[in-house]
């Protein structure tokens, strides 16, 4: 019985994790690899002012796509935008994904691409849905906004305060 009764409680806990797990008030620390530099990036070199955006995003995922090319369409707008796409996936797909929906947003200032090779936004950010964008005030470090599997720019937009 208490066999059955601990095999019960595990179930739910890994079942509702996500219910219960919530997005970082404040930046935690980081470091993942850069896609189009050698190197890290990790989170002390994150810009003091304007917005920051850390997106995980999956280059195969539909929301994801819709995301990415609303964010390319509205880059002008977005410039005190700081946006880090991080994705667990290989630079082929990060190529893929930036060449069929978001070309704009390769080679732009004020965005960066990120490879997580393990599990650390994960275990860090606690994301339930792709994509998963954390909004952060770039002087304060906190969070302003958790958008968990949006695909609609306009309420990226409206969390920064750009007009649509």
């Amino acid at each position: 019985m208490k066999l059955l009764c601990s095999l019960f409680l595990a179930c739910g806990f890994f079942l509702f994790q996500p219910v219960f797990a919530q997005a970082p008030k404040t930046i935690p620390a980081f470091t993942f690899e850069e896609v189009y530099q050698t190197g890290k990036f990790s989170s002390d070199r994150l810009p003091k002012t304007g917005y920051i955006v850390l997106d995980f995003y999956d280059p195969g995922c539909g929301h994801c796509q819709k995301m990415g090319a609303g964010i390319a369409q509205n880059l002008q707008k977005l410039k005190n935008v700081s946006f880090y796409l991080i994705s667990m996936n290989d630079k082929v797909y990060v190529d893929g994904f930036i060449n069929m929906h978001a070309k704009a947003l390769k080679g732009a200032a004020n965005v960066k691409f990120l490879y997580d090779g393990g599990t650390q936004f994960i275990e860090k950010f606690n994301p339930s849905n792709y994509p998963s964008l954390y909004i952060y005030d770039g002087k304060t470090r906190t969070l302003v906004q958790h958008l968990d599997g949006e695909d609609d720019v306009k309420k990226l937009l409206k969390a920064i305060g750009v007009p649509n």
